[in-house]
């Protein structure tokens, strides 16, 4: 029964957003095509089922070319900042990078929304079942809210490669700086 209303509501939502979504002008969510430079902190959820779900703290560095208003090309490198415990076990972030393409479209003059695709490697430390490198492709989605020119708040969640039976996911929230 929830889920039937849940469906009609957003249902409902979709056809009356969809007038003002047709007559809207989107623009690309890049303000400029200079290259810039970011930096967040986040949690990294590391789910592997029988384990209670882990959240170590990370610091991610990126490095993004936008190609044009809608699309960039994005480096991203961290590393952990603390591992998390549950019931005597423990995992943390070593280190991770990715390359990604990105796609951004603007909402409004200071807000767009971006989704990421492309590879990356993750390094988790484990006490439990040992230290694992996983590579893989990875996905994410985002925004970014231009506090001016060349600075803009940026948060996001991307998926990350995990190990067999285990789910890795990145939520941080940082700052871009155009160059």
């Amino acid at each position: 029964m929830k889920l039937r209303t849940l469906l009609l509501a957003s249902l409902a939502a979709c056809t009356t957003a969809s007038p003002a979504f047709a007559t809207m002008h989107l623009n690309g969510g890049f303000p400029n095509t200079d290259p810039y430079v970011g930096a967040s902190i986040g949690l990294l959820r590391y789910d592997q089922g029988v384990v209670p779900t882990l959240s170590p703290s990370a610091i991610v560095f990126r490095a993004g070319l936008p190609l044009n208003s809608f699309l960039a090309i994005v480096g991203r490198v961290g590393t952990g900042l603390s591992s998390d415990q549950s019931d005597g076990r423990s995992a943390g972030l070593g280190t991770y990078w990715g390359a990604y393409a990105k796609g951004a479209l603007g909402l409004t003059p200071r807000l767009s929304v971006y989704g990421v695709a492309g590879l990356a490697s993750v390094s988790l430390n484990r006490n439990f079942a040992g230290d694992t490198t996983n590579t893989g492709l990875s996905a994410g989605i985002g925004g970014d809210y231009q506090l001016s020119q060349t600075l803009a708040l940026d948060f996001g969640w991307t998926y990350l490669p995990s190990p067999a039976q285990g789910d890795s996911n990145l939520f941080s929230f940082g700052v871009n700086y155009s160059l």
